[in-house]
Order: C-alpha cells, then structure tokens, then sequence
C-alpha cells in the first residue's frame, strides 16, 4: 500500500480522496503504509469493512483524504517505490 500512495496521492487534490480496495487481512499492511501517506500529504480518514455479495469474501476500503501538498520529488519513479518504499 505504500507503493500505491506514493503513485496515487500526487494525483489527488487537496480535500480530494483516493480510495484503496484491500483485502480484510490487511491490518499490517495498512500500518506500515501509515508513515508513506502522512509524507505524502494524506491522512486515513475511514476504513470500512464490507463484504462480496456473490463469494461472501470480506474485503476493506481505505479512504484516504489529502490534507497537504505532497512533496514534488514524489513519485520518486525508476522503481525506487518498491524497492526503497517509505
């Protein structure tokens, strides 16, 4: 998830909002994303739980809103972002 703030998040507007569509077992991942989103100029807003209608699978939407202008050397691009994520 740290991967996709850096690409997602500079798109984004000020009090806009990118959602990310997780699975239910990603506690740890979104912990681990929290440092990236906050130097990003995000902060999470809402996660909410949900379950498929057909399969019965949970899964998670992380709302997160920009409240900050994300640095300009972000996304930092050439493949930095996942070999030396946030």
């Amino acid at each position: 998830m740290r991967t996709l703030a850096e690409y997602c998040l500079p798109l984004v507007k000020i009090g806009g909002r990118f959602v990310s569509y997780k699975s239910a077992n990603s506690d740890e991942e979104i912990k681990a994303a929290e440092n990236a989103i906050k130097i990003l100029g995000g902060k999470i807003e809402k996660i909410e739980d949900l379950c498929l209608p057909i399969s019965g699978e949970k899964r998670r939407l992380i709302v997160i809103k920009k409240i900050a202008a994300t640095p300009k050397k972000y996304p930092r691009g050439q493949g930095k972002e996942k070999k030396q994520p946030l």
